[in-house]
């Protein structure tokens, strides 16, 4: 676990992430030196947008520091982090029984799945650092827009710190830029001083005049970061914590950025830059989303919802034949009413390339339903360029009403804010939900799977409501308590010589 690595040298080989059009362009960067960069509002633009490489709904990155090829963060393969905070729930499920990580199996030495790629956030945690210790350095362009790409350097800096705490605990991330080159390995910090690290990030980046409120509209610039996203990455790791009345503010100044639900739910998924995107990571032609047909069944030629609506289909000569990775429990499935309108983009019912078709009762059963979530997905390959909505404003609205709940039981502005997600999706708030905190609460966990469901939030919420390891075991798992966090991959332990705690629970 070696952090002493040279960001110039690893920008060589990586790509950046520029405008819509060409956020994840390759570009050759094999002519830079530490006396010829970082001179232009273009080094920095070119410095600062590689560090958007695991934000990607494409397969990965090459990883110019280790040599390694990773899946990225958004990428919908079973080894990315997206679908990893999916399939360990009540929520998700892998086709196929005897999964590692859906059966809580996942050990130190495991090498592969979303642990390997999330713990590599590490270096990009390093290489933000130096980034920004350059920009501060530099006196190329003007105040402000060394400022802005320091915020936005900085925002990255906190998520991908965020992702380390949710998926590790804390850890001893480089953040001093003298150290860079230090091969001494620090004892891990406490959650305190770790989550203070991401916390002074993210306010020095709201407090940055330069860096824009939001994106949205904006088609070259769409999917960077911005204020609106630093409060809501905040808001997340305030619940995360638990910090109620911190989340509560985070979620006021979010309502009050201009941010609406859309009229229909779909238009979350099948159209860009909607009133409802607070961040997406977006997609293109070259750089398309497979989270559909990693639903799909690998027999797969036309489906249907449970309104009996055909919403994907292939043609005469050409079926998807999808690749079955993971689908819904039906468990989860059956929480919806049945005029719940998020339930009718979930197909019950497909019909294989052999003319079979198969559904949940008969002979020919499916594993389980497919939230198809991209509703408008005709695609004629097997990608489709929508982008992956990372935080929407229905998340905002339901984050409030919980933070609400717990400072002050059930309030109206706690039921408003849910009842205009609930109204959308032609759903109700039971009487009995209002009862009591514990009742709204447990309704909230229930609508944020509903409402959110496959977007990889599901994990997070059954950890915060301290439901995540009994669910499991319910699932008939013999998962253990300490595996609200994953281990530490054995290299870095072993590297670290002893140093480097090993997370409870876990042994070679």
């Amino acid at each position: 676990m070696k952090y002493c690595i040279s960001f110039l040298a690893s920008l060589a080989v990586t790509a950046a992430f520029c405008s819509c059009d060409d956020m994840l362009e390759t570009k050759n960067y094999t002519d830079m030196v530490a006396e010829n960069f970082f001179q232009s509002e273009g080094d920095f633009d070119a410095a600062v947008t590689a560090l958007y490489l695991p934000l990607t709904v494409n397969w990965g990155y090459g990883d110019g520091g280790t040599g390694n090829w990773l899946n990225a963060l958004f990428n919908a393969d079973q080894n990315a982090m997206l679908p990893g905070n999916e399939y360990t729930t009540d929520e998700m499920r892998t086709y196929s029984d005897g999964h590692d990580y859906m059966e809580f199996l996942v050990g130190p030495s495991t090498s592969w799945g979303p642990i390997i790629s999330t713990f590599n956030m590490m270096r990009f945690i390093a290489r933000a650092t130096d980034v920004i210790d350059n920009i501060e350095r530099s006196t190329a362009s003007t105040q402000a827009i060394r400022d802005r790409y320091v915020a936005e350097a900085k925002t990255l800096r906190a998520y991908y710190m965020f992702v380390i705490l949710d998926y590790f605990g804390p850890m001893n991330v480089k953040l001093d830029p003298a150290r860079l080159s230090d091969n001494t390995i620090d004892p891990r910090p406490d959650t305190e001083t770790y989550v203070g690290y991401i916390h002074q990030d993210l306010a020095d980046a709201i407090s940055c005049d330069a860096l824009p409120d939001k994106y949205n509209g904006d088609a070259e610039n769409w999917g960077r970061m911005s204020k609106a996203i630093a409060y809501a990455i905040r808001m997340k790791v305030n619940m995360h914590q638990k910090s109620w009345s911190a989340a509560l503010a985070d979620c006021n100044q979010l309502m009050q950025m201009g941010y609406s639900l859309n009229s229909d739910y779909y238009d979350c998924f099948n159209q860009d830059q909607t009133s409802e995107a607070i961040w997406s990571v977006p997609s293109n032609s070259a750089y398309d989303n497979f989270y559909v047909i990693e639903l799909l069944p690998s027999d797969f030629k036309m489906g249907y919802n449970h309104l009996g609506d055909s919403y994907i289909k292939g043609t005469d000569s050409y079926w998807y034949s999808g690749w079955q990775a993971y689908c819904m429990r039906w468990d989860f499935y059956d929480t919806f009413a049945d005029n719940d309108v998020r339930k009718q983009g979930i197909l019950c019912e497909y019909l294989s390339n052999d003319g079979t078709v198969k559904s949940r009762e008969g002979t020919n059963k499916m594993v389980g339903p497919i939230p198809l979530k991209f509703t408008d997905s005709q695609v004629a390959e097997y990608g489709v360029q929508s982008a992956w909505p990372v935080i929407r404003y229905a998340d905002v609205l339901l984050s409030y009403a919980e933070c609400e709940n717990e400072l002050n039981g059930p309030s109206a502005s706690a039921q408003a804010a849910v009842k205009q997600v609930t109204d959308r999706a032609n759903a109700e708030i039971p009487t009995l939900a209002v009862a009591s905190k514990d009742s709204f609460r447990d309704f909230l966990l229930a609508e944020r799977g509903r409402e959110l469901y496959a977007e990889g939030h599901r994990r997070q919420d059954l950890i915060r409501h301290g439901t995540y390891i009994s669910s499991a075991i319910e699932r008939g798992y013999n998962a253990k308590d300490y595996q609200v966090l994953f281990p530490i991959p054995q290299f870095a332990i072993t590297e670290a010589g002893g140093i480097l705690k090993q997370n409870d629970g876990y042994t070679e």
